[in-house]
């Protein structure tokens, strides 16, 4: 158990270093103190995601088309339960920061927020996932930080929609990253095609790609009142 909770410690470096990163984006302390609270209230995202997946699940069952269907269950659990809950509860919880001062967040704000909501519940499900899986799975999650792809990808999307006054991108913001989740954990479901097992390395490629473009984007936008002005 002393080696797997060193190996989980190393595999959080990525995630330390990516946050102070992040926090870097201004040179506000009010700033760097909304990012540190949104990272220690990340934690608790999680205990959103525990109690509405024991109502959606109580609800499913309910309904009795449960367990009739290893396809449809499963679709369910992946698209519904893993992605819809744990995207929505992250945006919940980095539009909250967001909304706390209209007058000075900006888009960079609002990349960065959605990334540290991702960021601070994935590295708690990490903790939990330590119990059941083994060294290599776990330093392949911390290095990759898949659910921190999805929060840019969410941040960048609802930024432009607040900018734009356009509701399609917010509605993507959030649409987009549930897919993307659902489609992930599904295609590593038990009995699938071998074309499912292609899936998800293609990406697992393109989210990471993507994670690394936009930790450039950033750090080049830090300078561009585009996406440091406040929004409003």
């Amino acid at each position: 158990m002393a080696v797997m909770v060193l190996v989980l410690l190393a595999s959080f470096i990525p995630s330390a270093l990516l946050f102070l990163f992040l926090r870097k984006n201004k040179d506000d302390e009010d700033y760097r103190k909304t990012c540190n609270k949104l990272f220690w209230q990340g934690f608790l995202i999680a205990m959103g995601v525990t109690f509405a997946d024991m109502l959606i699940i109580l609800l499913w069952n309910m309904t009795g088309l449960g367990g009739k269907n290893a396809i449809v269950d499963l679709l369910f659990k992946t698209f519904i339960v893993n992605a819809t809950v744990e995207e929505t509860m992250k945006f919940l919880c980095g539009r909250k920061f967001i909304r706390k001062d209209l007058a000075k967040v900006s888009r960079l704000d609002v990349i960065t927020y959605m990334a540290i909501a991702a960021m601070a519940f994935g590295l708690f499900e990490d903790i939990l996932y330590m119990f059941e899986t083994n060294i290599g799975q776990i330093l392949v999650r911390g290095f990759l930080m898949g659910h921190v792809g999805y929060g840019m990808i969410m941040g960048r999307l609802y930024g432009k929609g607040m900018k734009e006054d356009n509701k399609v991108y917010k509605v993507l913001a959030i649409l987009i990253p549930i897919l993307l989740h659902g489609l992930y954990n599904f295609s590593l479901g038990e009995g699938l095609p071998d074309v499912f097992a292609f899936i998800v390395v293609t990406e697992t490629f393109i989210t990471t790609v993507y994670l690394i473009y936009s930790i450039f984007f950033i750090r080049k936008k830090r300078t561009d009142p585009e996406f440091t002005d406040p929004i409003y």
